[in-house]
Protein backbone atom coordinates (compact mmCIF):
# COMPACT_ATOMS: atom_id res chain seq x y z
CA UNK A 1 0.00 0.00 0.00
CA UNK A 2 1.58 3.57 -0.87
CA UNK A 3 1.71 6.12 1.60
CA UNK A 4 -0.85 8.40 -0.17
CA UNK A 5 -3.76 5.60 0.20
CA UNK A 6 -2.55 4.59 3.06
CA UNK A 7 -3.17 8.32 4.24
CA UNK A 8 -6.09 8.54 2.83
CA UNK A 9 -7.84 5.29 4.70
CA UNK A 10 -6.50 6.58 8.06
CA UNK A 11 -8.75 9.99 7.42
CA UNK A 12 -11.33 8.24 6.45
CA UNK A 13 -11.60 6.14 9.22
CA UNK A 14 -10.93 9.07 11.86
CA UNK A 15 -13.95 10.62 10.09
CA UNK A 16 -16.35 7.62 10.75
CA UNK A 17 -15.23 7.25 14.29
CA UNK A 18 -16.19 10.66 15.26
CA UNK A 19 -19.54 11.01 13.59
CA UNK A 20 -20.24 7.41 15.72
CA UNK A 21 -19.06 9.28 18.71
CA UNK A 22 -21.26 12.53 17.56
CA UNK A 23 -24.08 10.06 16.96
CA UNK A 24 -23.85 8.13 20.16
CA UNK A 25 -23.55 11.73 22.40
CA UNK A 26 -26.74 12.48 20.86
CA UNK A 27 -28.44 9.62 21.53
CA UNK A 28 -26.90 10.05 25.78
CA UNK A 29 -28.48 13.50 25.22
CA UNK A 30 -31.96 13.01 24.64
CA UNK A 31 -31.97 9.67 27.15
CA UNK A 32 -30.93 12.30 29.67
CA UNK A 33 -33.51 14.88 28.44
CA UNK A 34 -35.97 11.97 28.54
CA UNK A 35 -35.29 10.80 32.20
CA UNK A 36 -37.73 12.68 34.50
CA UNK A 37 -40.65 12.04 32.46
CA UNK A 38 -39.98 8.54 32.25
CA UNK A 39 -39.19 8.08 35.56
CA UNK A 40 -42.49 9.91 36.48
CA UNK A 41 -44.61 7.34 33.89
CA UNK A 42 -42.90 4.29 35.54
CA UNK A 43 -44.87 2.11 38.25
CA UNK A 44 -43.13 -0.83 39.75
CA UNK A 45 -44.43 -4.31 39.87
CA UNK A 46 -45.42 -5.31 43.57
CA UNK A 47 -44.60 -8.87 44.38
CA UNK A 48 -46.81 -10.61 47.12
CA UNK A 49 -46.24 -14.43 48.48
CA UNK A 50 -49.73 -16.02 49.43
CA UNK A 51 -49.99 -17.49 52.80
CA UNK A 52 -51.08 -20.33 52.14
CA UNK A 53 -52.46 -22.67 49.17
CA UNK A 54 -56.31 -22.16 47.93
CA UNK A 55 -59.51 -23.61 49.75
CA UNK A 56 -61.03 -26.62 48.40
CA UNK A 57 -60.22 -30.67 48.43
CA UNK A 58 -57.10 -31.56 47.29
CA UNK A 59 -55.18 -34.42 45.19
CA UNK A 60 -51.84 -35.04 46.20
CA UNK A 61 -48.94 -36.81 43.77
CA UNK A 62 -45.79 -38.40 45.21
CA UNK A 63 -43.12 -38.40 43.11
CA UNK A 64 -40.94 -40.68 44.69
CA UNK A 65 -37.23 -41.16 43.83
CA UNK A 66 -34.14 -43.29 44.08
CA UNK A 67 -31.84 -40.68 42.46
CA UNK A 68 -32.66 -37.53 44.54
CA UNK A 69 -35.16 -35.69 46.50
CA UNK A 70 -38.83 -36.60 46.41
CA UNK A 71 -41.39 -34.53 46.33
CA UNK A 72 -44.91 -34.39 46.87
CA UNK A 73 -46.69 -32.48 44.21
CA UNK A 74 -50.23 -31.03 45.27
CA UNK A 75 -52.92 -29.56 42.58
CA UNK A 76 -56.58 -28.51 43.65
CA UNK A 77 -58.95 -31.13 42.32
CA UNK A 78 -61.39 -28.46 40.81
CA UNK A 79 -59.45 -27.63 37.88
CA UNK A 80 -56.56 -29.44 38.72
CA UNK A 81 -54.66 -26.09 39.32
CA UNK A 82 -51.23 -26.32 41.03
CA UNK A 83 -50.61 -25.33 44.26
CA UNK A 84 -47.23 -26.20 44.85
CA UNK A 85 -45.13 -29.22 46.24
CA UNK A 86 -43.28 -30.67 49.44
CA UNK A 87 -39.91 -31.91 49.07
CA UNK A 88 -37.77 -34.84 51.43
CA UNK A 89 -35.38 -37.79 50.84
CA UNK A 90 -35.37 -40.79 48.99
CA UNK A 91 -38.19 -43.13 48.60
CA UNK A 92 -41.00 -41.04 49.69
CA UNK A 93 -44.43 -42.06 51.32
CA UNK A 94 -47.17 -39.69 52.72
CA UNK A 95 -50.63 -39.97 55.09
CA UNK A 96 -52.80 -37.01 55.73
CA UNK A 97 -53.50 -36.97 58.94
CA UNK A 98 -57.28 -37.27 60.06
CA UNK A 99 -58.15 -33.74 60.40
CA UNK A 100 -56.67 -32.92 57.21
CA UNK A 101 -54.18 -30.12 58.56
CA UNK A 102 -50.95 -32.09 58.38
CA UNK A 103 -49.20 -34.41 55.64
CA UNK A 104 -46.72 -37.11 57.29
CA UNK A 105 -44.02 -38.26 55.38
CA UNK A 106 -41.74 -40.99 55.29
CA UNK A 107 -38.10 -40.67 53.30
CA UNK A 108 -34.32 -41.21 53.41
CA UNK A 109 -31.25 -39.02 53.78
CA UNK A 110 -27.72 -40.33 52.64
CA UNK A 111 -24.57 -38.08 54.06
CA UNK A 112 -22.55 -39.88 51.37
CA UNK A 113 -25.44 -41.51 49.03
CA UNK A 114 -23.44 -44.75 48.22
CA UNK A 115 -22.25 -45.74 51.61
CA UNK A 116 -22.41 -44.12 55.21
CA UNK A 117 -24.62 -43.27 57.35
CA UNK A 118 -28.96 -43.31 56.09
CA UNK A 119 -31.04 -41.12 58.31
CA UNK A 120 -34.94 -42.33 57.96
CA UNK A 121 -36.90 -39.55 59.40
CA UNK A 122 -40.58 -38.56 59.84
CA UNK A 123 -41.64 -35.32 58.97
CA UNK A 124 -45.10 -33.34 59.20
CA UNK A 125 -46.11 -30.25 56.58
CA UNK A 126 -48.73 -27.94 57.45
CA UNK A 127 -50.49 -28.63 54.79
CA UNK A 128 -51.90 -25.23 54.04
CA UNK A 129 -48.97 -23.42 53.47
CA UNK A 130 -47.08 -26.54 52.99
CA UNK A 131 -44.56 -26.26 55.09
CA UNK A 132 -42.42 -28.43 57.62
CA UNK A 133 -43.21 -28.33 61.15
CA UNK A 134 -41.78 -31.44 62.86
CA UNK A 135 -39.76 -34.19 62.34
CA UNK A 136 -38.42 -37.28 64.43
CA UNK A 137 -36.26 -39.40 62.81
CA UNK A 138 -36.90 -43.29 63.06
CA UNK A 139 -34.81 -46.35 63.10
CA UNK A 140 -32.67 -46.73 59.78
CA UNK A 141 -35.22 -49.97 59.15
CA UNK A 142 -37.84 -48.70 57.92
CA UNK A 143 -38.90 -49.80 54.22
CA UNK A 144 -37.04 -48.12 51.10
CA UNK A 145 -40.06 -48.46 48.18
CA UNK A 146 -41.90 -46.32 45.91
CA UNK A 147 -45.04 -47.20 44.53
CA UNK A 148 -46.62 -48.80 47.37
CA UNK A 149 -49.26 -47.65 49.80
CA UNK A 150 -49.97 -48.68 53.69
CA UNK A 151 -46.20 -48.41 54.64
CA UNK A 152 -47.03 -45.14 56.55
CA UNK A 153 -50.40 -44.35 58.33
CA UNK A 154 -51.57 -43.02 61.57
CA UNK A 155 -54.14 -43.98 63.79
CA UNK A 156 -57.74 -42.79 63.15
CA UNK A 157 -57.60 -40.07 66.14
CA UNK A 158 -54.55 -38.60 64.77
CA UNK A 159 -52.33 -40.09 67.50
CA UNK A 160 -49.94 -42.28 66.03
CA UNK A 161 -47.80 -42.47 63.06
CA UNK A 162 -47.07 -46.16 62.29
CA UNK A 163 -44.15 -46.76 59.66
CA UNK A 164 -43.91 -50.42 57.81
CA UNK A 165 -39.82 -51.36 58.70
CA UNK A 166 -38.16 -54.50 56.72
CA UNK A 167 -34.43 -55.49 56.76
CA UNK A 168 -35.67 -57.70 55.29
CA UNK A 169 -37.37 -58.84 58.59
CA UNK A 170 -40.94 -56.58 59.42
CA UNK A 171 -41.76 -55.13 62.34
CA UNK A 172 -44.02 -51.71 62.89
CA UNK A 173 -42.57 -48.19 64.52
CA UNK A 174 -44.48 -46.39 66.24
CA UNK A 175 -44.46 -42.57 66.24
CA UNK A 176 -46.19 -40.48 69.10
CA UNK A 177 -47.27 -37.18 67.04
CA UNK A 178 -48.00 -34.88 70.52
CA UNK A 179 -44.09 -34.72 70.68
CA UNK A 180 -42.86 -36.42 67.66
CA UNK A 181 -40.99 -38.87 69.73
CA UNK A 182 -40.25 -42.68 68.93
CA UNK A 183 -42.79 -44.62 71.38
CA UNK A 184 -42.03 -48.19 70.64
CA UNK A 185 -41.54 -50.69 67.97
CA UNK A 186 -43.74 -53.76 67.26
CA UNK A 187 -42.71 -57.34 65.48
CA UNK A 188 -44.74 -58.26 62.85
CA UNK A 189 -42.76 -61.29 61.43
CA UNK A 190 -43.92 -62.68 58.31
CA UNK A 191 -46.50 -59.75 57.50
CA UNK A 192 -46.65 -56.36 55.74
CA UNK A 193 -48.68 -53.60 55.23
CA UNK A 194 -50.31 -51.74 58.16
CA UNK A 195 -54.16 -51.19 58.58
CA UNK A 196 -55.07 -48.97 60.96
CA UNK A 197 -58.68 -50.04 62.86
CA UNK A 198 -61.32 -46.98 61.97
CA UNK A 199 -61.65 -46.54 65.98
CA UNK A 200 -58.70 -46.88 68.73
CA UNK A 201 -55.33 -47.91 67.94
CA UNK A 202 -55.09 -51.64 66.66
CA UNK A 203 -53.38 -52.31 63.25
CA UNK A 204 -53.72 -55.55 61.33
CA UNK A 205 -51.25 -56.46 58.64
CA UNK A 206 -51.29 -59.33 55.34
CA UNK A 207 -49.65 -62.09 56.31
CA UNK A 208 -47.90 -65.53 54.09
CA UNK A 209 -50.28 -68.03 55.19
CA UNK A 210 -53.16 -65.58 53.80
CA UNK A 211 -54.41 -64.19 57.01
CA UNK A 212 -54.57 -61.38 58.87
CA UNK A 213 -52.82 -60.08 61.95
CA UNK A 214 -54.48 -57.58 64.32
CA UNK A 215 -52.39 -55.82 66.97
CA UNK A 216 -53.25 -53.43 69.67
CA UNK A 217 -50.74 -50.77 70.21
CA UNK A 218 -51.79 -49.50 73.80
CA UNK A 219 -50.77 -53.15 74.79
CA UNK A 220 -47.56 -53.21 76.98
CA UNK A 221 -47.07 -56.83 75.06
CA UNK A 222 -49.31 -55.81 72.02
CA UNK A 223 -49.12 -59.73 70.77
CA UNK A 224 -50.55 -60.63 67.62
CA UNK A 225 -54.35 -61.95 66.99
CA UNK A 226 -54.12 -64.03 63.39
CA UNK A 227 -57.73 -64.39 61.66
CA UNK A 228 -58.16 -67.32 59.87
CA UNK A 229 -57.01 -67.87 56.48
CA UNK A 230 -59.16 -66.24 54.36
CA UNK A 231 -57.36 -66.06 50.61
CA UNK A 232 -54.80 -68.19 49.03
CA UNK A 233 -51.48 -66.42 48.39
CA UNK A 234 -50.40 -68.91 45.52
CA UNK A 235 -53.59 -69.24 43.29
CA UNK A 236 -55.07 -65.46 43.95
CA UNK A 237 -52.53 -63.04 45.88
CA UNK A 238 -53.47 -59.78 47.34
CA UNK A 239 -52.07 -56.36 46.58
CA UNK A 240 -50.80 -54.43 49.56
CA UNK A 241 -53.52 -51.78 48.25
CA UNK A 242 -56.63 -51.39 49.99
CA UNK A 243 -59.36 -49.04 50.96
CA UNK A 244 -61.80 -48.77 53.79
CA UNK A 245 -65.41 -48.45 52.89
CA UNK A 246 -68.37 -46.07 54.65
CA UNK A 247 -69.36 -49.18 56.91
CA UNK A 248 -65.73 -49.75 58.23
CA UNK A 249 -65.21 -52.72 56.28
CA UNK A 250 -61.02 -53.00 54.71
CA UNK A 251 -61.64 -54.32 50.90
CA UNK A 252 -58.28 -56.08 49.27
CA UNK A 253 -58.32 -56.72 45.92
CA UNK A 254 -56.57 -59.67 44.56
CA UNK A 255 -54.20 -59.86 41.11
CA UNK A 256 -57.48 -62.06 39.74
CA UNK A 257 -59.53 -59.34 39.99
CA UNK A 258 -61.60 -60.73 43.48
CA UNK A 259 -62.69 -58.62 46.14
CA UNK A 260 -62.07 -59.71 49.80
CA UNK A 261 -64.09 -57.59 52.30
CA UNK A 262 -62.85 -58.00 55.72
CA UNK A 263 -63.92 -56.60 58.98
CA UNK A 264 -61.20 -55.49 61.11
CA UNK A 265 -63.12 -53.95 64.04
CA UNK A 266 -62.87 -56.81 66.27
CA UNK A 267 -59.83 -58.35 68.28
CA UNK A 268 -59.76 -60.99 65.24
CA UNK A 269 -59.88 -59.69 61.80
CA UNK A 270 -63.09 -61.57 59.69
CA UNK A 271 -63.77 -62.14 56.36
CA UNK A 272 -67.34 -60.90 55.38
CA UNK A 273 -67.48 -62.05 51.54
CA UNK A 274 -65.39 -62.34 48.90
CA UNK A 275 -66.75 -60.48 45.63
CA UNK A 276 -65.68 -62.02 42.02
CA UNK A 277 -65.56 -58.76 40.00
CA UNK A 278 -63.67 -59.91 36.62
CA UNK A 279 -65.12 -63.38 36.94
CA UNK A 280 -67.51 -64.01 33.22
CA UNK A 281 -66.21 -60.67 31.57
CA UNK A 282 -64.68 -61.96 28.59
CA UNK A 283 -61.19 -60.77 27.28
CA UNK A 284 -58.99 -62.43 30.48
CA UNK A 285 -59.59 -58.75 32.52
CA UNK A 286 -57.35 -58.28 35.54
CA UNK A 287 -56.56 -55.74 38.12
CA UNK A 288 -52.78 -53.80 37.03
CA UNK A 289 -50.57 -51.20 38.77
CA UNK A 290 -49.67 -49.86 42.33
CA UNK A 291 -53.10 -48.39 43.51
CA UNK A 292 -55.35 -50.01 42.02
CA UNK A 293 -58.90 -49.01 43.40
CA UNK A 294 -60.34 -46.04 44.80
CA UNK A 295 -63.48 -45.50 46.72
CA UNK A 296 -66.54 -43.17 46.87
CA UNK A 297 -68.55 -43.43 50.10
CA UNK A 298 -71.64 -41.40 48.69
CA UNK A 299 -72.58 -43.84 46.16
CA UNK A 300 -70.36 -46.73 48.04
CA UNK A 301 -68.63 -46.89 44.72
CA UNK A 302 -65.74 -48.73 43.86
CA UNK A 303 -63.50 -47.99 41.22
CA UNK A 304 -60.52 -50.28 39.60
CA UNK A 305 -58.04 -49.88 36.63
CA UNK A 306 -57.59 -53.19 34.74
CA UNK A 307 -56.15 -54.80 31.58
CA UNK A 308 -57.15 -57.54 29.08
CA UNK A 309 -55.18 -60.95 28.24
CA UNK A 310 -53.83 -61.07 32.15
CA UNK A 311 -51.32 -63.26 32.33
CA UNK A 312 -49.36 -64.56 35.71
CA UNK A 313 -46.32 -61.10 36.38
CA UNK A 314 -49.28 -58.72 34.54
CA UNK A 315 -50.15 -57.58 38.02
CA UNK A 316 -48.66 -54.31 37.58
CA UNK A 317 -49.19 -53.35 34.08
CA UNK A 318 -50.82 -50.17 32.86
CA UNK A 319 -54.52 -50.15 32.00
CA UNK A 320 -56.88 -50.49 29.85
CA UNK A 321 -60.21 -49.30 30.96
CA UNK A 322 -61.59 -47.78 34.92
CA UNK A 323 -64.72 -49.82 35.91
CA UNK A 324 -66.99 -49.01 38.32
CA UNK A 325 -68.27 -51.47 40.52
CA UNK A 326 -71.21 -51.24 42.98
CA UNK A 327 -70.59 -52.31 46.56
CA UNK A 328 -74.09 -52.26 47.44
CA UNK A 329 -75.57 -54.15 44.83
CA UNK A 330 -72.18 -56.36 44.31
CA UNK A 331 -72.93 -55.50 40.60
CA UNK A 332 -70.37 -54.05 37.66
CA UNK A 333 -71.98 -50.68 36.38
CA UNK A 334 -69.77 -49.26 34.17
CA UNK A 335 -66.24 -49.82 32.07
CA UNK A 336 -64.36 -46.77 30.64
CA UNK A 337 -61.52 -46.40 28.65
CA UNK A 338 -58.80 -45.35 30.16
CA UNK A 339 -55.15 -46.07 29.26
CA UNK A 340 -52.09 -46.32 30.42
CA UNK A 341 -52.93 -45.84 34.43
CA UNK A 342 -51.22 -47.30 37.62
CA UNK A 343 -52.76 -45.43 40.28
CA UNK A 344 -56.15 -43.83 41.08
CA UNK A 345 -57.69 -41.56 43.76
CA UNK A 346 -61.17 -40.26 43.71
CA UNK A 347 -62.78 -37.21 44.70
CA UNK A 348 -66.21 -37.27 47.05
CA UNK A 349 -69.49 -36.34 46.13
CA UNK A 350 -72.25 -37.78 43.91
CA UNK A 351 -70.36 -37.41 41.18
CA UNK A 352 -67.30 -37.90 41.55
CA UNK A 353 -63.91 -36.99 39.78
CA UNK A 354 -61.14 -39.74 38.75
CA UNK A 355 -57.63 -38.83 39.21
CA UNK A 356 -54.59 -41.35 37.29
CA UNK A 357 -50.87 -41.84 37.53
CA UNK A 358 -50.29 -42.33 33.62
CA UNK A 359 -46.77 -44.01 33.04
CA UNK A 360 -46.66 -43.78 29.71
CA UNK A 361 -47.17 -40.10 29.62
CA UNK A 362 -45.94 -39.28 32.91
CA UNK A 363 -48.55 -37.11 33.79
CA UNK A 364 -51.82 -36.76 36.30
CA UNK A 365 -54.56 -37.50 33.96
CA UNK A 366 -58.07 -36.28 34.92
CA UNK A 367 -61.78 -38.24 34.19
CA UNK A 368 -64.44 -36.96 34.46
CA UNK A 369 -67.81 -38.88 34.55
CA UNK A 370 -70.82 -37.57 32.17
CA UNK A 371 -74.73 -37.61 32.51
CA UNK A 372 -74.60 -41.57 32.03
CA UNK A 373 -74.09 -42.15 35.44
CA UNK A 374 -70.73 -43.97 35.80
CA UNK A 375 -69.01 -43.79 32.19
CA UNK A 376 -65.76 -41.71 32.33
CA UNK A 377 -63.99 -39.46 29.78
CA UNK A 378 -61.05 -38.20 30.22
CA UNK A 379 -60.95 -34.22 30.73
CA UNK A 380 -57.88 -32.81 31.82
CA UNK A 381 -54.03 -33.83 32.23
CA UNK A 382 -51.03 -32.73 33.91
CA UNK A 383 -47.08 -33.48 32.32
CA UNK A 384 -45.24 -31.72 35.15
CA UNK A 385 -44.64 -33.85 37.34
CA UNK A 386 -42.82 -36.51 35.79
CA UNK A 387 -43.47 -40.37 36.31
CA UNK A 388 -45.80 -41.24 39.53
CA UNK A 389 -46.96 -44.56 41.02
CA UNK A 390 -48.87 -43.06 43.72
CA UNK A 391 -51.34 -40.39 44.83
CA UNK A 392 -54.61 -39.73 46.92
CA UNK A 393 -57.17 -37.30 47.28
CA UNK A 394 -57.60 -34.80 50.53
CA UNK A 395 -60.88 -33.56 51.13
CA UNK A 396 -61.78 -29.56 51.32
CA UNK A 397 -60.90 -27.61 54.50
CA UNK A 398 -60.61 -24.22 55.49
CA UNK A 399 -57.20 -22.45 54.32
CA UNK A 400 -55.21 -20.56 56.14
CA UNK A 401 -55.22 -17.40 54.10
Amino acid sequence: MTATRFQRLARQTATAVVCALTFAGAVAAADDTDTSTKASAFEPETFTVEQGIAEGPLVLVNQASWDGASRIHVYSQDGLDYQGLLSMGLTSQLIVSPDHSRVYTLSDYMERYTYGPIHSVVQAFDIDTLKPVAEVEVPNKAVKAIGMEHLIEISADGKYVYVQNATPGTSVTVVSVDDMSVLKEIPTPGCYGIYPSAEGHRFTTLCGPGTLNSYDVDEQDPGATPSDKFFNVEADALYLHSVRTQDGHLVFTSFNGNLYVVDDSGDKAKLVKKLAVTEGVDGDWAPGGYGVTAYNAANDMLFMIVHSDAYEGSHKDMSEQIWAYSLADEKLLSRSKAPHLVAIATSQGERPTLYGSNEEESSVDVYTAGDDGFKFKKTDSDERVGWTTSLMTAPARTSAQ
